[in-house]
């Protein structure tokens, strides 16, 4: 029996030999490919878009030169201005109300006199066109920017080339001082590595010299896909990228589009995207046991007491938020026809987005941090562009879209990044929160000292922190 049974085993032997490393072979797959599909880095679609005037064309290619651009003025821009600043109906301020009720009215009168009599915008145009500024036209729109150089680039240095895009009621004039810190390091004492970069600073269309969309629905995705192209256009292959405000929603939006191109992500504001009950669990034991849920000392200095400073102050804070992303046109036509009503409309944000206590003075803090020059050169360009109600209905198109601007946070940012948390932002997100969206953080500082407008307001700070990320994602 034992003689007879032999070839039996031999013949089970023989389909074992077969059948377990083919098993072996589908299980291993099957789990390959679970593994694979699992950790598939998701992107958002680039897409395409038209955004000039009418159809777009069936035929023809799109002009893709690069032209260069100067800003001018007139004299009669300039008495359009002045008789206008002249006619201003003032309302005389509550006693005691500094700027808890918006701008103050007497300090807003001795802005305007200023303005009258003292700014000099033939001027400051000269200190706008110090850099070369340049247009191009994309999906049917001119698009602005300034394209810096470093004039000297020390031996055996590389040149990185770093997109930056700045955010409302803010202007590519913000980064005019951190402009010759990145370019020109080693003239202000920020030569301790070997990091130079060229910067490219575009207006997001609607916004200054950049051609407002003729078209419904431009959001922050149409303005990602064609900042790419600029730089596609201008023959960068890999680049960096760095953004506050909408800025910084944008170049994280380049970053979940093209990964590829993008060599790191450097952002000075983080929109924290996850909401639901655990979130809320988080913050309410982090009142009592901040490092329980991963807060540092610092994250729980700045965030609590909660909800003053998540929900009475950002609500204080955003008024014009809900106005903007509702019915933009309404507000913005009377700030359109009125320079003082502009001034104080975008002038009221660098109070208080700069530092909250300044709420509390009666001049609104504003010339402690900059100058009437400066603010006011910022406000010129919303001015003469005639472009505050395009850059308003950015809201709308994108909060009519995504009511929480929660949408694109379940596309993982996988490009290195690197967070400067600045004090007096309005809201802070720890780091624990910010890699629910960002995989690969690099570097989170937390800044000594700066507000919203961080390029504006501390460019030195903000420099130096983008060079230490750019340096370490250089030696990874």
């Amino acid at each position: 029996q034992t003689i007879l049974c032999l070839p039996r085993s031999f013949e089970y032997s023989q389909k074992n030999a077969v059948l377990v490393p083919a098993a072996a072979l589908g299980v291993g797959g099957m789990l390959l490919y679970w593994l694979r599909s699992g950790h598939k880095i998701k992107t958002i679609d680039m897409g395409d878009g038209w955004w000039g005037s009418g159809e777009r064309p069936l035929k023809g290619k799109e002009d893709e030169s690069i032209r260069p651009f100067k800003i001018e003025t007139s004299d009669k821009e300039i008495e359009d201005l002045h008789r206008r600043l002249d006619q201003a109906r003032f309302t005389p301020h509550l006693e005691g109300a500094a700027f808890h009720y918006g701008f103050n009215s007497s300090y807003l009168q001795k802005v305007v006199s200023y303005w009258r009599n003292q700014f000099d915008w033939r001027k400051q145009v000269e200190v706008l066109n110090k850099y070369p500024h340049f247009h191009t036209t994309i999906e049917g729109i001119d698009i602005h920017f300034i394209h810096v150089k470093p004039s000297y680039v020390p031996h055996g240095r590389a040149v990185r080339p770093l997109l930056m895009v700045h955010g409302w009621p803010g202007s590519f004039y913000e980064f005019y001082k951190i402009i010759p810190l990145l370019t020109e390091p080693a003239r202000h004492s920020l030569n301790e590595g070997d990091v130079v970069f060229e910067v490219i600073c575009p207006s997001i269309p609607g916004y200054g010299f950049s051609e407002a969309p003729h078209q419904k629905g431009f959001d922050s995705i149409a303005t990602a896909r064609i900042f790419h192209k600029l730089m596609n256009r201008l023959g960068f292959k890999e680049y960096y990228l760095q953004g506050g405000d909408w800025g910084s929603r944008i170049t994280t939006n380049m970053a979940q589009m093209l990964p590829q191109s993008v060599k790191g992500l450097h952002l000075n504001v983080v929109f924290a995207g996850k909401q639901g009950l655990g979130r809320i669990i988080c913050i309410m034991l982090g009142a009592y046991v901040p490092w329980l849920i991963g807060l540092s000392r610092e994250d729980a200095r700045r965030m609590y007491p909660f909800m003053q400073k998540n929900i009475y102050d950002v609500l204080r804070e955003s008024g014009y938020l809900h106005i903007q992303a509702t019915k933009p046109d309404t507000a913005g036509c009377g700030l359109n026809d009125s320079p003082m009503g502009l001034a104080a409309y975008i002038l009221e944000k660098f109070s208080t987005w700069t530092d909250k206590s300044f709420l509390h003075k009666d001049d609104g803090g504003l010339e402690s941090k900059y100058s009437l020059d400066e603010l006011l050169t910022n406000v010129m360009i919303y001015w003469v562009t005639s472009s505050i109600v395009s850059s308003m209905r950015f809201y709308k198109e994108n909060f009519s879209k995504d009511p929480d601007l929660t949408a694109h946070s379940r596309v993982g940012v996988y490009v290195p990044t690197g967070i400067a948390a600045f004090p007096q932002e309005i809201l802070h997100t720890p780091r624990i929160w910010v890699k629910d969206a960002y995989k690969n953080i690099i570097t989170y500082s937390y800044m000594p000292r700066g507000g919203h407008f961080a390029a504006f307001e501390e460019p030195k700070l903000l420099a130096q922190d983008i060079m230490q990320f750019v340096r370490k994602v250089e030696q990874l």
